[in-house]
């Protein structure tokens, strides 16, 4: 065997081979999600098939690449929000996250985790934030007052488990002052959207 083949056999090469490989692949599936969300027929489809009313908010999902078939992961973007609240969104928060996505029965192999994964390797851009509310509000709109305040302690419970997940400052298991700032930000906007419906 030459020293050539040698090197190419290595395992650490090969790894970043593949790491590559599967980033563009990766890359490839999230534009075309984008492509088909912003496209007539994807905004379409998302208003048929969730009834949501409002322009504005079917415009700014085809803009973040939100298809019909994403739009459960809009429901757990809170969870992204306080994964980022440290300005980077570590390994154990983007577990705590993808681990709240599988209860929801959200599949390694669907488009709504790879949005979510998406969002947790890069910042969402604050448009998402905007979309999300808008989401909430229409959310909010067929709830029941029960429901409405099952789900906005469902969602503290989910965020307060994400923020702890990395150990919060220093590592002692708590929740950061940030994280904490975040979570209470998220429940007081949707505790405001039960005034406004």
């Amino acid at each position: 065997m030459t020293v050539s083949n040698l090197k190419n056999k290595n395992p650490l090469h090969e790894a970043n081979e593949a790491h590559r490989y599967f980033s563009q692949l990766e890359g490839q599936i999230v534009q075309r999600l984008r492509e088909e969300a912003s496209s007539d027929s994807g905004r379409e489809e998302l208003i048929r098939s969730t009834g949501i009313r409002d322009p504005d908010l079917v415009a700014e999902l085809g803009k973040l690449g939100v298809t019909a078939d994403e739009l459960v992961s809009l429901r757990l973007f809170p969870l992204v929000m306080v994964a980022w609240a440290e300005k980077r969104a570590d390994e154990q928060e983007r577990d705590a996250v993808m681990a709240e996505a599988l209860q929801m029965g959200i599949h390694e192999d669907s488009s709504a985790w790879v949005l979510l994964d998406q969002w947790l390797q890069q910042r969402p851009p604050g448009l998402a934030t905007d979309a999300w509310k808008r989401y909430i509000h229409e959310m909010f709109h067929d709830m029941s007052r029960v429901a409405q305040q099952r789900l906005i302690l469902v969602t503290e419970q989910q965020m307060t488990r994400v923020a702890k997940a990395s150990g919060g400052h220093l590592g002692f298991g708590k929740v950061s002052a940030k994280e904490k700032s975040t979570i209470e930000q998220t429940i007081a906007a949707m505790r405001q959207q039960i005034e406004v419906n």
